[in-house]
């Protein structure tokens, strides 16, 4: 097969998956215009995807002198693949499956403390039993160190995770997804939440269902720290 034909072939996989996408029959054109700036992996690539839409007509009207203007390359070939397999096979949130450490409302501050000195860790869901209650983050320790800033002693010992928790404001700036949401939704996501809200903590917190019902179901977490990871991915 030479790069004429399987140009086209990739070309014709390519708007099948837009048309499977799209829900609708359309030619290659109007899906491009439908999705160049709704589907994030088209609207990512969209100079490319019209390139290709350019040099298609170009080789299928005009194929006698076409080969003298333009040929498909190999590279934008395999890109024009790869922009296919991103559509039909996107990157997901179970990239960051990991092991998440949870807290329990008697959880003692010294001990949370700990926690964050040993694992570096700026954000832990909270739970009342199986009950979820929120995420402390860096922001509620803060807000709660500053609201007894002004006694003469502060004994650590006495205070607990129930105490810290209502200083969070950032606490609530969550939303629980399933393991299979593609990334690029996430980070749209976190975009809106950004502009819309000004929630620039906003913690992704992944469960098989997309329910958070015990600690056992948070089986990955998210943070505003692995934006670079996601676009990385995407």
């Amino acid at each position: 097969m030479d790069n004429f034909e399987r140009f086209i072939s990739t070309f014709n996989q390519l708007h099948e998956v837009m048309k499977n996408y799209a829900k609708r029959d359309d030619n290659f054109g109007a899906l491009f215009y439908q999705l160049k700036e709704k589907h994030p992996v088209i609207k990512q690539y969209k100079d490319d995807v019209d390139l290709a839409r350019q040099l298609r007509n170009l080789l299928i009207h005009e194929k006698k002198d076409a080969f003298n203007i333009a040929e498909p390359t190999t590279e934008f070939i395999d890109k024009l693949d790869m922009i296919r397999l991103q559509i039909v096979n996107p990157a997901t949130v179970s990239l960051f499956n990991k092991e998440v450490i949870c807290l329990n409302v008697t959880d003692s501050l010294i001990n949370t403390l700990s926690l964050v000195k040993q694992h570096q860790v700026s954000q832990y869901p909270v739970f009342e039993g199986h009950r979820f209650l929120g995420i402390l983050t860096d922001n509620g320790l803060s807000n709660w160190l500053a609201s007894v800033a002004d006694k003469e002693t502060i004994n650590l010992q006495e205070y607990k995770v129930s105490d810290i928790l209502p200083n969070d404001e950032k606490g609530s700036s969550y939303i629980v997804v399933p393991s299979d949401m593609p990334l690029y939704e996430v980070e749209q996501t976190m975009i809106n939440e950004i502009n819309e809200k000004g929630h620039s903590k906003l913690v992704i917190l992944i469960s098989k269902t997309g329910k958070v019902e015990k600690q056992e179901d948070i089986i990955g977490i998210i943070t505003p720290g692995d934006m670079p990871k996601i676009v990385e991915s995407i």
